[in-house]
């Protein structure tokens, strides 16, 4: 029976070795428990047994000391009494032992249906994880896939470093101002075929394309032909190609030029006419003042009428700017029209010199207010006639034209030009004043006397 129970403890290590989660499990803890109590109730009846054996062995030499010496045998029977008891005291814990192991032995019984339970429920617990383990072998397979796909893109990541690491090598070795192509890429029949498009026959002429991101035609786009020109510059400098000549060519260019001209022949012509137009005005009306005021007039009324034109086509008409012409020849138009006007009404104020100057200057308006407002309306009716033409240029200078006889016919020559005439008064004639004076004045004299 001890070999038997001491045997199941290799069982239970079975157990245990296959199920390691069955030793979490409350039923078997109690079974094995059960069992080691058994074990421990055998050995104290396999001790007895062997002091009874002992016991037994004693009672055998009393019998042979009584039969040598029956005197010894009542001293024997002492010891076999003594003996008895212990014998007695051994079968008693024998029978408790027994008792134990009885009772243990009914306990294994009664837990036998809850390790079979247990048993039934490690079996399910196993099936899940074995389908729990199919379904991760399925995902061990997509995982195994991504790291192979994830392997090839490192790989790819990888050639592009060392690609990365080769540019920059080469890009350290470059000069300033200059770049870098990569070998290969200079080898390559498609920068071949760039070099046939940019480059002439004998690889000395090149060409840049520019895009703009804005209208070609826009002055947006014309201002930025200076910083073009300044970046190929600044590009050129200190490398073989910086003493070599730079053309810029295109639609933009052409209006940037156009433009350049135009405000250079702009800035000519307004120097030359207005120096021009004041000297003759100096001789004409014997005068350094009234060329003055005369010439501010007309200066104040053409860039009123630009402002006005200009509000007119971009705000109210939507167009982008006046057109790059326009300016010029309205200029030359309107103060060729203007000073004509002025030089009718203050010739006839020399005419009234010999008079006070507010009453000179009303009977010069008097007398010539007729004749500057209806040349004014012939010629804006001529300019008016350029309306329906349809191009933008004039219509453009005719509103300007329009808009600046109106003006100076009824608001300046009335208004602006009487006033200065008032506030300088004498000194209208500055510095011919007491010749002039003088001698009107003794006119007068003789002829009233």
């Amino acid at each position: 029976m001890q070999v038997k129970l001491t045997a199941l403890n290799s069982n239970f290590a079975g157990l245990e070795k296959i199920y390691p989660a069955i030793t979490e499990n409350d039923d078997y803890k109690q079974i094995k428990t059960t069992v080691m109590v058994a074990q421990g109730t055998i050995n104290q009846l396999d001790g007895g047994l062997k002091n009874l054996n002992g016991a037994l062995t004693g009672i055998q030499k009393g019998l042979n000391t009584a039969n040598s010496n029956f005197g010894t045998l009542i001293s024997g029977q002492q010891t076999i009494v003594s003996g008895m008891e212990a014998l007695i005291n051994g079968i008693g814990q024998q029978q408790a032992g027994l008792e134990k192991m009885a009772d243990g032995q009914g306990r294994i019984i009664g837990s036998l249906s809850k390790f079979s339970g247990g048993l039934s429920g490690i079996n399910s617990g196993q099936q899940q994880l074995l389908s729990g383990f199919s379904n991760l072998g399925g995902q061990m397979n997509d995982l195994s896939d991504g790291l192979t796909k994830s392997a090839k893109g490192l790989n790819e990541v990888s050639k592009g470093l060392y690609s990365a690491q080769d540019y920059l090598s080469g890009v350290s070795k470059v000069k300033r101002n200059g770049f870098y192509i990569p070998e290969e890429v200079l080898n390559s029949k498609d920068f071949a075929q760039a070099l046939e498009a940019y480059l002439s026959k004998d690889r000395k002429v090149m060409t840049l394309d520019v895009v703009f991101n804005v209208n070609p035609y826009s002055n947006q786009a014309i201002n930025q032909m200076d910083e073009i020109k300044n970046a190929v510059k600044r590009a050129v400098k200190d490398t073989k190609l910086e003493n070599a000549k730079v053309a810029v060519a295109g639609v933009t260019s052409v209006y940037s030029d156009l433009d350049t001209i135009s405000e250079q022949d702009y800035s000519r012509t307004v120097i030359l006419m207005l120096a021009g137009i004041s000297i003759i005005l100096v001789i004409l009306l014997r005068s350094f003042i009234m060329p003055l005021y005369l010439i501010g007039s007309l200066i104040l009324t053409y860039y009123t009428s630009m402002a006005i034109s200009e509000a007119i086509f971009v705000d109210w008409l939507g167009y982008t700017g006046i057109s790059w012409a326009v300016p010029f020849f309205a200029f030359v138009i309107l103060i060729a029209l203007g000073i004509d006007y002025s030089i009718f009404l203050m010739d006839r104020f020399n005419e009234f010199r010999n008079l006070p100057v507010k009453t000179a200057i009303l009977l010069s308006m008097k007398k010539m207010g007729t004749v500057i407002v209806s040349a004014a309306v012939i010629l804006g009716g001529t300019f008016a006639a350029m309306m329906p033409s349809g191009v933008l240029s004039l219509l453009q200078i005719a509103t300007i034209i329009l808009i600046g006889l109106s003006l100076y016919a009824l608001v300046i020559l009335p208004l602006f030009v009487p006033v200065m005439v008032k506030i300088f008064g004498e000194a209208n004639w500055w510095p011919f004043l007491k010749n002039d004076r003088s001698s009107s004045g003794s006119n007068d004299h003789s002829l009233h006397s």
